[in-house]
């Protein structure tokens, strides 16, 4: 059957996302370096020089499997927060560790190839990315004033930046190859890979602790 170039919104949009359907098959079977168009190619109905018609680089697929992963995070924080009267600060904490590690291999992407991603992709892809998360911040500060309302603004802030630190640069300790781990216990017999969940969880009750460390004041 002759591939017929997509012509119609409904079309294209289809194409993108067979094309990141099979990037990010491809990726969470065999790894970042294991995707190229034509691997792709071959899992799609599209061929190697029509997927350059959606995408310039591999990169750029990449960042749309991102913007989607941000989207499932925003809906998910949106529903648990407009569905939640009250939080306490640990079951705030429980719940954004648990969100987080529920896409656990996803943030290998943000994490380790992220300054390949967004060197090698377009502005304008870069532009749609940047506004996902920033209204992913929204939602997530929106939490913050509904549950913390009497935390200091600037405190709310800092809490959402630590805790996206945390996100990122706890990945790499917790996620080590065998090699790495092999290299471990030969320098230290009792060394044991920290679980990330529990350095996420840990680290935000304590960046929670100096967001709402005094008492409002009641009159």
């Amino acid at each position: 059957m002759e591939f017929q170039r997509a012509r119609t919104e409904n079309q294209i949009v289809g194409r993108q996302d067979e094309i990141i359907a099979a990037c990010d098959a491809i990726y969470l079977k065999k790894g970042y370096e294991a995707v190229n168009f034509k691997s792709i190619s071959s899992k799609t109905s599209i061929s190697r020089p029509s997927i350059y018609n959606y995408y310039k680089t591999k990169e750029e697929i990449f960042l749309d499997i991102l913007k989607q992963v941000i989207i499932k995070w925003r809906n998910e924080f949106k529903s648990h927060f407009d569905a939640t009267s009250k939080m306490t600060k640990k079951e705030f904490c429980t719940f954004l560790a648990n969100t987080i590690t529920r896409h656990e291999k996803h943030l290998e992407l943000l994490t380790v190839y992220m300054h390949p991603i967004e060197k090698n992709s377009r502005l304008e892809k870069l532009e749609e990315f940047k506004a996902e998360t920033n209204y992913f911040f929204l939602i997530f500060r929106g939490g913050l004033d509904k549950f913390f309302p009497h935390a200091e603004d600037e405190k709310k802030n800092t809490f959402m930046f630590y805790c996206m630190t945390i996100v990122y640069g706890a990945y790499p300790v917790t996620h080590l190859s065998e090699k790495q781990v092999s290299a471990m216990k030969k320098a230290d017999p009792n060394y044991k890979t920290p679980d990330y969940y529990d350095v996420c969880y840990n680290a935000f009750l304590v960046l929670m602790a100096d967001m709402i460390s005094f008492t409002p004041t009641i009159y």
